[in-house]
């Protein structure tokens, strides 16, 4: 499978980021690894590496918002509104409904 050189340096991007997040001992999140791809950003010579950075930003920013907005489910509302009674009595999903991300085999 042949990748683009631009996907190769976004993965090689956000491994140095994690890398430098681990060694340092600091705590994985979302949060984390945006703060220290914007040190990257802030400190890279190349601009096309640069560019490349932002762009990660603004991908990984945009996904949290969305990550964000999915918790506000309406039967998350109606659970929170009804009484603790009819709360024993029901199943609450832990997960929302979007489909698996891969139904391959492990073994």
């Amino acid at each position: 499978m042949s990748r683009s050189k631009r996907e190769q340096l976004i993965d090689q991007l956000i491994g140095e980021a994690v890398l430098s997040i681990l060694y340092d001992n600091g705590p994985m999140s979302t949060r984390s690894l945006i703060e220290r791809l914007q040190t990257m950003e802030a400190s890279e010579r190349d601009a096309q590496r640069r560019n490349v950075i932002a762009d990660v930003i603004a991908d990984i920013s945009h996904q949290r918002l969305g990550i964000s907005r999915r918790n506000s489910l309406p039967s998350q509302q109606q659970w929170d509104m009804e009484s603790p009674i009819k709360q024993k009595n029901k199943a609450y999903p832990l997960f929302d409904d979007s489909p698996d991300p891969g139904s391959s085999k492990k073994h």
